[in-house]
């Protein structure tokens, strides 16, 4: 088991080597002042498309430029065909335990509900295309959003400090909100989302393709020292519990988890043209899945769920990167 796990692991690395040599490439100094002299012309020529938002989503806004991180519910948000994504998500919330209790995802530490058993549940995977929820998320970024589609993830409770559950920061984009829906409740103990408030000596710069990815004991030891009260927001919550965060201009983890399973949505979303676009596409679902689920929607929820089809030429060619 430890040969195969260590065999994957090197595929996945070199599967990776072309997205992290194209991800330094953009990192270099004249490079990327060029990208983001675009990328701010950009943003300034759409400030005035911008959508009017109500004095709540205002809030959430200014939540995620003040903290990169907002909370709230389900029950605040009241959006359309919450009740519908409710009773399907905790329904396979609850089977997902249930398997984990019978031992079924021994040696796991978080387990993926596969894209066949999401395709029968589509309205959780378009929950997030109702415009509010992209008149914020576009308000944010200053540019139109694309949703990198959902993940659900069943995380089991057993402490160890791997892949999400380190420090890190999500690199496809320079701004990105994830929306987290926590499908029961979630305290210290029960794995919560935590934003880091503090940079230190490394914090903005790519370690290879990526910024470093850290546990907490290397975090501390950046820092020179524990962390202290106010330098971390951790997003405990009820069930039902909505967070949005940015977790690519800010150090995030999933704490982990150490006193009962959690089981959470993930919906992602960054802008049309990317800064890396090609380590897009970290799901389950494929390209004609996604055609199938924008089927229907409106417009703009077609343009968002399908932004892939209108990444420029180039950045195609860099193969995506492995999750």
């Amino acid at each position: 088991m430890k040969q195969k796990t260590l065999r994957y692991r090197a595929l996945r690395r070199v599967r990776s080597l072309p997205a992290e040599t194209a991800s330094r490439l953009l990192a270099m100094p004249a490079i990327s002042r060029k990208l983001n002299e675009s990328y701010e012309k950009a943003r300034a020529s759409h400030r005035p498309r911008l959508p009017q938002l109500s004095p709540f989503d205002k809030d959430i806004v200014a939540g995620l430029e003040r903290n990169g991180v907002y909370v709230t519910s389900l029950d605040r948000l009241d959006l359309p065909g919450t009740g519908a994504l409710w009773r399907s998500a905790t329904g396979i919330a609850s089977a997902y335990s249930l398997r984990a209790g019978q031992g079924e995802f021994a040696g796991e530490y978080t387990v993926q509900v596969g894209a066949e058993e999401m395709m029968h549940h589509p309205h959780i995977v378009r929950w997030p295309l109702d415009d509010r929820i992209l008149d914020i998320v576009e308000t944010y970024l200053g540019l139109p959003a694309a949703c990198d589609t959902l993940n659900f993830f069943h995380t089991l409770a057993d402490g160890r400090q791997v892949a999400a559950r380190r420090w890190h920061r999500d690199v496809e984009d320079r701004r990105m909100v994830k929306v987290i829906v926590y499908l029961h409740d979630v305290d210290e103990d029960g794995g919560p989302l935590e934003i880091l408030h503090r940079a230190f000596p490394g914090s903005d710069q790519l370690d290879g393709g990526n910024f470093p990815v850290l546990t907490q004991e290397m975090l501390e030891q950046r820092l020179g020292g524990a962390l202290e009260p106010g330098d971390v927001t951790s997003c405990t919550g009820k069930a039902g519990t909505v967070i949005f965060a940015d977790v690519a201009s800010r150090y995030h983890r999933g704490r982990p988890a150490i006193a009962r399973d959690r089981s959470a949505l993930f919906y992602n979303f960054f802008s049309r043209s990317p800064l890396r676009p090609f380590y897009r596409e970290r799901h389950v679902f494929s390209r004609a899945q996604l055609a199938e689920l924008a089927a229907g929607q409106s417009a703009r929820a077609r343009d968002c769920l399908l932004w892939h089809a209108n990444v420029p030429l180039l950045a195609r060619i860099v193969p995506r990167a492995r999750s």
